[in-house]
C-alpha cells in the first residue's frame, strides 16, 4: 500500500530540530510505499531520515516554493506527481496551503484524505491580529477561500485535544475525532539522568514562541531556588535571553535550542518537575507534557478553558496562568517529597493512555478503514 503526505514543513526542518520519530508517518508499518510532496527544492536524502516511515520505501519529491499565491500555477505539477504515485490514501497535518494541495488532489483523483489538527486555528487567528497584521491578512484569506475546503474534502478529521473541536464544526459539516498525539512509554520511563545538570531541575519544552508563555517561568525563577532549563528554538530566543539576564538569573535559567529525540527522554529523566505556561485557547494537552507524563514527573500547566481538561484534573497540578502562582506551586513540590511523589505516580497512570503501541493502532485503523471505503 502506498501513502502520499503533505508535511507542514520540509523533512529537513523536523531532522534540524531532532524530531525524527520512529514510524511517525507510518503507524504499525502499515505501508509498503510512503511519499512526500516537499515545498522546497532540496530536501534532506532519505537514508538520513528512514526511522520515520519505519520499513517502508520512502521518497522525498521536493517541488519547490508554493504559495497562496502561486498554488493555481504550481497544482499541476502535484498532479502529476501523485498520478505517477498512485497512492491509497492522503494525508495533510492541517489545513492550510498544504491541506489544500492534498485536497485538490483528493477531488482529481478520488482519494481518500486523512486530515489532523494540531493546533487552534481561529485562536491563532486572534493572536495574529494583535501581533502580525500581514499574517492576519493571510490567516483571513485561508479562513475564507482555504481552510472549509480542505476540512469539507476530507473523509477523515482528527484532532489531538479537544479544544481544536469548535473550530472544525464551525468551517464544516464534520464531526472530529479526538486522537491524542502519542508518546513512548518505556523509552521516556527509562531515560538515564544527566550527571552534569545542576539540580533541583524545572524543565520545560517547546518552541520559542508567544502560546508557549516561557517568559513567564523565566520570571518565575527569580523566587525559586533552583534551576530552569528550557528546550527549544524559534522567534523569541534573542528576546528571552535578553529577559534572563534582565531579571538577573542567568545563573539559574539557561535555553536550549535543541537535544535530539533519541537524547532527549535524559534530560526529561534529570529534572525533578516539568512546567510550561502556554496558552490554554490555543493547547490543552501539549507533547511535551505526554513525554513529561511518560518520565513519570510531576507537573505544572494552567488551568484549562472550561470543558477542555483531557481529563488531568487528577494528574498535575493546575495553576493560574501568571508569576506568582506558578513560582508558588513549584515550590510547593519542591518543599515536599509526598506531594512530589504523588503526582509522579499520577503522571506515569495517565501516559499509558498515550502510549505509542496504543496511539499507533488507532492511527493504523483509521487508515485501513479509508481505504476499504469506510466513513464514519
Amino acid at each position: 500500500m502506498k501513502i502520499c503526505i503533505f508535511p507542514n514543513d520540509p523533512i529537513k526542518a523536523y531532522f534540524e530540530k531532532g524530531e525524527i520519530k520512529n514510524c511517525y508517518y507510518n503507524p504499525d508499518n502499515l505501508f509498503d510505499e510512503v511519499h512526500f510532496i516537499s515545498l522546497t527544492k532540496n530536501d534532506i536524502e532519505e537514508s538520513r531520515v528512514q526511522k520515520l516511515v519505519g520499513t517502508a520505501n520512502m521518497k522525498i519529491h521536493s517541488v519547490g516554493e508554493i504559495s497562496l499565491i502561486n498554488r493555481n500555477k504550481e497544482i499541476k505539477k502535484i498532479f502529476k506527481i501523485v498520478e505517477e504515485i498512485k497512492p491509497d490514501v492522503l494525508r495533510s497535518y492541517n489545513p492550510l496551503l498544504e491541506g489544500w494541495l492534498a485536497a485538490k488532489c483528493a477531488k482529481k483523483f478520488n482519494i481518500p484524505l486523512f486530515v489532523s489538527l494540531h493546533t487552534q486555528y481561529d485562536h491563532n487567528r486572534q493572536l495574529a491580529k494583535k501581533n502580525n497584521l500581514k499574517k492576519y491578512l493571510a490567516m483571513k484569506y485561508t479562513e475564507k477561500f482555504i481552510e472549509p475546503f480542505v476540512l469539507q474534502t476530507a473523509n477523515k478529521i482528527t484532532i489531538i485535544y479537544k479544544i481544536i473541536q469548535p473550530y472544525v464544526t464551525k468551517h464544516s459539516s464534520k464531526n472530529p475525532e479526538l486522537l491524542h498525539n502519542k508518546v513512548d512509554c518505556d523509552r521516556f520511563a527509562n531515560g538515564i539522568p544527566i550527571d552534569t545538570i545542576s539540580q533541583p531541575l524545572i524543565l520545560s519544552v517547546g518552541n520559542l514562541i508567544s502560546v508557549k508563555n516561557h517568559e513567564l517561568l523565566i520570571k518565575a525563577m527569580k523566587g525559586i531556588d533552583g534551576k530552569l532549563l528550557i528546550i527549544g528554538n524559534g522567534e523569541l530566543y534573542s528576546k528571552l535571553n535578553a529577559l534572563i539576564i534582565d531579571y538577573g538569573v542567568q545563573h539559574k535559567v539557561n535555553i536550549e535550542k535543541s537535544v535530539p529525540h533519541e537524547k532527549i527522554q535524559n534530560y526529561y529523566k534529570s529534572a525533578k518537575i516539568f512546567a510550561l505556561a502556554y496558552n490554554t485557547e490555543v493547547e490543552s494537552l501539549p507533547m511535551p507534557v505526554m513525554e513529561a507524563m511518560a518520565t513519570g514527573l510531576p507537573i505544572v500547566i494552567p488551568f484549562p478553558k472550561k470543558g477542555y481538561s483531557e481529563g488531568l484534573e487528577e494528574t498535575v497540578l493546575f495553576s493560574e496562568n501568571n508569576v506568582l502562582a506558578f513560582t508558588n506551586n513549584i515550590k510547593k513540590l519542591l518543599e515536599s517529597e509526598i506531594l512530589m511523589g504523588k503526582y509522579s505516580k499520577k503522571s506515569l497512570e495517565k501516559a499509558k493512555e498515550f502510549d505509542i503501541s496504543k496511539i499507533e493502532h488507532k492511527e493504523s485503523e483509521i487508515y485501513s478503514k479509508l481505504i476499504r471505503g469506510i466513513k464514519d
